[in-house]
């Protein structure tokens, strides 16, 4: 495809520094690769100068660190006023998102004049709506991209804690958008019909040193492995639940839980009230997580629901099976029950569902084969240069207004 006189290309998302979340991942594995590609690639964050990405940035790619100033009186007074607004107060919502996101919003829109990028490219909600309203009557294309469940980024009051003022935002602000990327055409449905034309899916990827051939027969340690943020979406608190269901049968396994968040502190004080540190262990981060993938025997995903599902993805392509709930977007695009997964019903007792889904793969040495043999197969699909490939050409077909193939 020819190129558009598209070169500068700024990135956007809310903070970044010490984040080893999926997202951050994807955030700047994408500046990574539009670098290479020969765009002039800019990170623009809400970080105070001198905080580190937890993930490696190309040196092409500038950091742009915008959390460094303090509010105008203005923002001060909003945040005043939110303070002794009566709660319940409808208006009081405004106010606070305004406390909250005009230093924010001011910011972007100043580094933008100055920047003057052909197009953004902002990640998540809490970027997504500040870059459209920053961007508004400014020459710069923006494309927001989406990596949730859209009914659960735009509807759920437990998102992104910014109240129903938020939420009416982050929809009517896509107005604006010249592109809206979903992770699957089936994401995109969910959006107002008016929308459905600047919608395009592109999934995430799989790291190439993740997504490569694995040897048939490899022994693997008796440990069933959680990789994710240790946060209530995750569910990890059904894993353990249901670990202690097991009783006897969890002789000579282990569960190892990487990642950190939230719900750490929960956790750690559940697994010792249970009596279960010898077996379910909180492993922190590691830098290179395919060896536990290529360890483990299994890998549990109890989650409620996935935008892509990063690390059921990663198992398959190593070879390691996966547990999970049936009904879970986003997993339910690439695990198949009894082909590369053991997909367990959430209603009745979800805990017990899952407890006995344990019990059966780590009875059944031959079944787990099974399933891990035609796991890197079922995820191939998911390369890093056909990810590369589409997001450039949606990139080319935004800035040069062309339609593009919205699947």
């Amino acid at each position: 495809m020819a190129r558009t006189q598209v070169k500068k290309i700024s990135m956007i998302i809310k903070h970044l520094g010490g984040r080893s979340g999926g997202a951050e991942r994807v955030y700047c594995e994408q500046a990574n690769f539009l670098s290479e590609h020969g765009y002039e690639v800019s990170c623009v964050v809400f970080d105070p100068p001198g905080d580190v990405p937890f993930f490696r940035l190309n040196p092409k790619v500038e950091l742009v660190q915008l959390g460094g100033e303090f509010g105008d009186w203005k923002t001060a007074c909003l945040k005043s006023a939110f303070k002794v607004l009566p709660k319940g107060l409808r208006f009081r919502d405004r106010v606070r998102w305004h406390a909250m996101n005009r230093d924010y919003v001011n910011q972007l829109r100043r580094y933008f004049r100055g920047a003057k990028p052909d197009l953004a490219i902002s990640l998540l909600p809490p970027a997504n709506t500040p870059t459209l309203i920053a961007a508004r009557d400014l020459d710069i294309k923006v494309i927001v991209t989406n990596h949730n469940v859209p009914k659960e980024d735009y509807t759920n009051p437990e998102r992104w804690g910014g109240g129903a003022y938020d939420r009416a935002l982050r929809l009517s602000t896509l107005d604006r958008a010249d592109g809206i990327h979903v992770l699957f055409p089936k994401f995109g449905a969910w959006f107002p019909k008016r929308l459905h034309e600047r919608i395009f899916a592109i999934p995430n990827y799989i790291s190439d040193e993740i997504l490569q051939p694995v040897s048939a027969g490899c022994d693997r340690s008796h440990v069933i492995l959680g990789v994710g943020r240790l946060a209530p979406v995750k569910n990890y608190l059904a894993l353990l639940d249901a670990w202690a269901r097991l009783g006897d049968d969890r002789k000579d396994w282990q569960v190892h839980l990487f990642g950190t968040g939230p719900q750490e502190k929960q956790l750690r004080a559940k697994i010792s009230e249970l009596g279960l540190e010898t077996s379910f262990k909180l492993m922190g981060v590691t830098q290179n997580i395919t060896l536990e993938y290529l360890d483990a025997a299994i890998l549990c995903h109890p989650a409620l629901f996935e935008g892509f599902g990063l690390s059921p993805a990663e198992a398959l392509a190593c070879g390691t099976p996966v547990l999970a709930y049936a009904d879970t977007p986003g997993i339910d695009e690439f695990l198949v029950h009894g082909k590369n997964a053991f997909l367990v019903d959430r209603n009745g007792d979800a805990v017990q569902n899952l407890a006995a889904g344990l019990r059966e793969l780590m009875t059944d040495h031959a079944w787990r084969k099974s399933l891990g043999d035609n796991g890197p197969a079922s995820v191939a699909r998911f390369d890093k240069q056909t990810h590369v490939n589409r997001w450039i050409e949606a990139i080319e077909n935004v800035v040069s207004e062309r339609e593009y193939d919205q699947c």
